[in-house]
């Protein structure tokens, strides 16, 4: 086992399943304790933290369900009890519709799909909690004066809430005004600061 985050502490918000899960395990194996944050899925939060430790590293299961009045806080408050520091966030949490495109979408589904993978995030980052948390008010949290942030959003990239994807023009081709198309490239979000 690695031990480049030895003595870190990571949250990683929807770490039960998936990539949340994958990113959890890589960075307990690179030394970091890690809080899995699961919603609903007791059994493979604990799964995930059984094979975490099994492997040699440090996590603990945390439940808190995003996109609800109070998120953050309940998040915060269930964190702080088995934490007292933090180090590197990352805000994997997604939700996907589960009908097949967007005209099965009900305005209460979409709600809770945007609170989930758009507000949820937004309201557990550094920029509302930073100075609202006993874990992030530690001071210098990583040892270099910097606190990390990853944003994972595979749900909004996976066509969520059941929106088709668009539709790729073969590079070169004109859009039907004749103008060439635009260049677009994804950016991934960059640590906070």
């Amino acid at each position: 086992m690695m031990s480049t985050l030895h003595g870190k502490t990571a949250l990683i918000t929807g770490a039960s399943r998936g990539i949340g899960q994958a990113i959890a395990r890589r960075l307990a194996g690179d030394g970091a304790r890690v809080a899995v944050h699961y919603g609903g899925n007791e059994q493979a939060a604990r799964e995930t933290v059984a094979a975490i430790e099994a492997a040699g590293g440090q996590a603990f299961a945390l439940q808190a369900e995003l996109g609800m009045p109070g998120d953050a806080e309940n998040l915060w408050a269930a964190f702080d009890a088995r934490a007292d520091r933090l180090d590197i966030l990352v805000n994997n949490a997604g939700i996907l519709n589960d009908e097949p495109g967007i005209e099965h979408v009900t305005r209460a589904q979409f709600e809770r799909i945007f609170a989930v993978n758009a507000t949820a995030p937004a309201t557990t980052t550094p920029a509302s909690c930073w100075t609202s948390t006993p874990a992030l008010r530690s001071g210098d949290m990583t040892g270099a004066g910097e606190r990390r942030e990853v944003r994972v959003s595979a749900a909004m990239d996976a066509g969520c809430a059941g929106l088709p994807r668009p539709r790729r023009r073969r590079r070169g081709s004109p859009s039907a005004s004749g103008a060439p198309p635009p260049r677009t490239r994804a950016v991934p979000s960059r640590a906070c600061t």
